[in-house]
């Protein structure tokens, strides 16, 4: 450029910086140039960023800028030679948002004013390898915050010792403060975790309280119906832990089972005592009417949130299942049949065989068993079959003991 063109140049940016007045080479110039006249022309469009031009030597801690936009000077009204100590003196620290970790996760690294007067230097360093700078600055005009996200793309001029750094400052203060607001409540949160966590496990025992109270009330209502006085529910849920733990069950889950076998036939509470208590053999449309009880009893128990109505609902759906796909009211065979299904119709039919019914005398306990293993591979779960078989003594128990809690009651 001639030198009454330079000179037109700099009046009409208002140039203070060094590179145009300085020996340095015709590429850096023309460059610099260039980028003055690009920068400014997205400021008189315009652009919601703040551009700037910043230069210093590698080997020299002094920085400076080039160029400045209006709105730049207008925010910390200095000349441009003076703005780059001055926009340093208001700082108050600066982020950098990283992705790091596998899977990654945004990891924010924050520093203060007097930490980065110290890492300046090695900063400065690492742009100049990296090529590009992105940080956020927290700076303070007038005693009031203001945020600056600083994007800028760095290039190294060897043959003129100098690094331009072409960048522009995005306001980005409303995305900040609503940051720093959500930290703040995190740090509230954090003081009383705490307080919460022990509400939390109050009102967990509370809705464990009332889900078995649920249970409780589904159960005596249908035990009612039957006059067993819930003891066919205490047993099964004896069945059906000793099974979940010969399985090696977690005992939470096995905790889960033990309250939702009782709840198996909470379907039959729609079915007429007509049918429910008739002595003797139940004709082919009767036995239909009582096969509803298992879809019955999904859909009163469809819709809990809590796990132990979801188990009670599968149990309730699949307990009349058999091993080889002939029971009702899916035809699920094997592994299809949901384990908690699999177990009550085990413990269901073992429990019916040796308890009175109304359309039945009592099995004796050894005919009953032999039933139980005659029935693997047909009725029931092979497996389950044989940990059953090997727990005897007590399933024989458990007998033995509701038994005699009937003879005190009497």
């Amino acid at each position: 450029m001639k030198a009454q063109s330079l000179k037109s140049f700099k009046q009409k940016f208002s140039y203070s910086g060094h590179i145009l007045s300085g020996p340095y080479s015709g590429l850096l110039q023309k460059r610099l140039i260039r980028a003055m006249i690009h920068l400014d022309a997205l400021e008189q469009f315009g652009s919601p960023v703040i551009p700037y031009i910043a230069a210093w030597r590698p080997d020299d801690n002094y920085i400076w800028y080039e160029y400045c936009g209006k709105r730049f000077h207008d925010l910390l009204g200095q000349p441009t030679t003076e703005l780059a100590n001055t926009f340093r003196d208001h700082i108050v620290s600066r982020y950098l948002y990283r992705y790091q970790g596998n899977p990654p996760t945004i990891t924010k690294i924050t520093r203060d004013k007097e930490q980065l007067d110290r890492m300046r230097p090695g900063l400065r360093r690492m742009v100049m390898r990296g090529g590009e700078a992105d940080a956020v600055y927290k700076v303070a005009i007038n005693g009031s915050p203001l945020w600056l996200k600083d994007l800028a793309k760095v290039e190294v001029f060897a043959e003129d010792n100098i690094v331009l750094s072409w960048g522009s400052l995005i306001d980005v203060s409303s995305e900040m403060r609503l940051e720093e607001a959500l930290v703040e409540t995190q740090q509230e949160l954090n003081i009383h975790k705490e307080h919460l966590e022990l509400l939390v496990d109050k009102r967990t025992r509370e809705l464990h309280k009332s889900q078995l109270e649920v249970v409780s009330r589904l159960t005596q209502a249908l035990a009612c119906r039957h006059d067993e006085s819930g003891l066919h529910g205490q047993r099964l849920r004896a069945y059906s832990s000793i099974l979940g733990s010969a399985l090696g069950l977690k005992k939470g889950v096995q905790w889960l089972l033990s309250q939702a076998v009782p709840m198996h036939d909470v379907g039959k509470v729609g079915i007429s005592d007509a049918i429910l208590l008739k002595e003797g053999a139940l004709s082919p449309p009767e036995f239909d009417i009582i096969k509803t009880h298992c879809q019955m009893g999904a859909d009163l128990l469809q819709g809990g949130n809590s796990q132990l109505l979801q188990v009670a609902r599968v149990v309730a759906l699949t307990h009349h299942e058999r091993w080889d796909g002939s029971g009702y009211p899916h035809g699920l065979e094997k592994h299809r049949i949901p384990l908690a299904g699999r177990i009550t119709a085990l413990c269901d039919v073992f429990d019916a065989l040796t308890s009175p019914r109304c359309y039945k005398s009592t099995w004796s306990f050894e005919d009953a068993t032999d039933e139980i293993d005659s029935m693997r591979n047909i009725h029931f779960d092979p497996k389950l079959v044989d940990l059953f078989m090997v727990n005897l003594p007590k399933i024989r128990r458990v007998i033995a003991q509701t038994n005699l809690a009937t003879e005190q009651a009497v």
